[in-house]
């Protein structure tokens, strides 16, 4: 199990985190998928990764999109901007806006992990090369301003993707725009050196392990979510599994006042 496995060797992937307290380490994350792509995970024992060009957010990975420009004023990109997949969660537990996004059908579920869950996970399927290529960070939300600014500060684009430890490519992706602060994500970052060609990367898993908790949509049919709830307990999953209570209206009483 992923737990065993890091239990002498924890401390080697300290620094893989980025922009995440001690505490925030062990805080829970949370993620929305379908329901199919839920039983995908249990049936395959495996996460899947998304190169970022995949996301919405046209600013994303904006830096590595960005073109460089050599002494000479020869213009260059950079190379390996395809090398990398991510994974987003939030620190929000539950929002309306996170199941419509996320599962427009009405077929969303939402797991429950840490950061120290999902990096050992990842950083498990590293191989020897985990030290550099496997992180999970918070991202920081700044205006468009001062984004664009990051890309002309001289030297500090330079810093990140010429950085040995790999912290500074990974923290490229750890930038967005303020208007999307409300999503409060942290990411899951893996480098693969070119060696993957598709668009998703998917790594080994104990679900049973990673995940916290489990909780449906809450525009979901009752009896849908039962028989999904029987299914992930035959899967073994012993954990809590209900029902959001998101959109339900509690009853409200008020006692008649005879001065009115």
């Amino acid at each position: 199990r992923i737990d065993i496995i890091f239990e002498n060797s924890f401390f080697a992937m300290t620094h893989n985190f980025i922009n995440l307290t001690d505490k925030q380490k062990d805080k829970p994350l949370f993620r929305v998928f379908t329901v199919n792509r839920l039983f995908e995970i249990f049936e395959e024992n495996k996460l899947a990764l998304v190169r970022p060009k995949k996301w919405d957010d046209p600013f994303e990975n904006y830096m590595m999109n960005a073109t460089g420009e050599l002494e000479t004023g020869e213009l260059f990109s950079i190379g390996f901007r395809e090398h990398f997949y991510g994974q987003c969660w939030s620190f929000t537990r539950e929002s309306d806006a996170l199941w419509r996004i996320y599962a427009p059908a009405k077929d969303g579920v939402r797991v429950a992990s840490t950061p120290r869950k999902l990096l050992k996970a990842l950083y498990a399927q590293g191989g020897k090369f985990q030290a550099i290529n496997s992180f999970i960070g918070k991202v920081s939300y700044l205006k468009t301003k001062e984004l664009l600014e990051f890309i002309g500060k001289p030297g500090y684009v330079q810093s990140l993707i010429l950085d040995p430890s790999g912290i500074g490519q990974a923290q490229t992706l750890l930038f967005k725009r303020i208007s999307f602060k409300h999503e409060n994500e942290a990411r899951l970052i893996y480098n693969s050196f070119g060696k993957i060609k598709s668009d998703i990367f998917k790594f080994k898993v104990d679900p049973i392990y990673l995940f916290d908790d489990i909780v449906f949509d809450p525009r979901m049919d009752y009896k849908a979510f039962a028989k999904y709830k029987i299914r992930l307990r035959e899967l073994g999953f012993k954990k809590r599994i209900v029902k959001s209570t998101l959109y339900r209206i509690p009853k409200l009483k008020f006692k008649l006042d005879s001065r009115y």
